[in-house]
């Protein structure tokens, strides 16, 4: 009696986290890589251990079949990375903002190794990141990805395979929105920037002698920043509210 007791716990166990491993080393924020592997197995495991009881019934019996296991665990997989993949997407709309306005403020040059791309990234780009990381914590949007998390086991069912042509429609429709998102929060830069530009054209025609490039320059990037200034609330808002939709259109 034991033994299938310890059995059912492992089984039920390895469904939950699978789910739960996966939908949080891809959630924005919780599945950052800034954040030791080993914190964030814990984590998982932690949290695996406390939504048990709410989701016990719901999981399958155990079975000693290794191929209804593995394929058991497998959906399980698939179904975390459906749940956290939107988030994920328009989180990483914030590079493209950042990527937009390095370029409109003449730092497009300004760039460092970002280890969690591993790739070199905009400086503006990963200020964003980093800043809305610190709202994702501040806002217990993570909160969220939790529930969001033990809500799905009521639209995804373990062991039910996923409907991959509704699946294909959501991940299209979150890359797209994700790029018109990243276009809005970086309208103001690019209508400033068309402004400085009109403004400079007009300068060099007039004072052909002056050397426009070196005057205005200095001044494009202190305008940005005060416009980075004004909007950033705006832009962090707008991010959390948007993942928030996101978790709630998925369960």
């Amino acid at each position: 009696m034991l033994q299938a007791f310890t059995l059912e716990f492992v089984f039920h166990f390895m469904l939950i986290f699978s789910r739960l491993g996966v939908a949080f080393t891809t959630f924005p924020a919780l599945g950052d890589k800034s954040i030791f592997m080993r914190a964030r197995l814990v984590f998982a495991v932690l949290v695996s251990l406390v939504i048990y009881p709410l989701v016990a019934e719901k999981l399958p019996k155990y079975s000693e079949n290794f191929s209804f296991i593995v394929g058991l665990i497998a959906i399980e997989l698939l179904i975390g990375l459906v749940i956290s993949i939107g988030a994920k997407i328009y989180f990483w709309s914030l590079h493209i903002v950042g990527q937009i306005i390095s370029m409109q403020s003449g730092l497009g040059a300004a760039s460092f190794f970002d280890p969690a791309q591993r790739a070199q990234v905009a400086i503006f780009g990963s200020f964003l990141f980093l800043a809305s990381t610190a709202a994702i914590f501040i806002t217990d949007t993570h909160f969220l990805f939790i529930s969001g998390v033990i809500e799905s086991y009521t639209r995804f069912p373990p062991g039910e395979m996923l409907n991959i042509q509704d699946v294909s429609k959501f991940v299209t429709h979150v890359i797209n929105d994700s790029f018109i998102l990243a276009f809005k929060m970086s309208s103001p830069f690019l209508v400033v920037s068309i402004a400085i530009l009109v403004g400079s054209g007009i300068l060099s025609r007039l004072m052909p002698n002056l050397q426009v490039f070196f005057v205005v320059t200095p001044a494009q990037i202190l305008v940005m920043f005060c416009i980075l200034y004004i909007v950033i609330i705006a832009i962090m808002e707008k991010i959390i509210e948007v993942i928030g939709s996101t978790m709630q259109l998925v369960i």
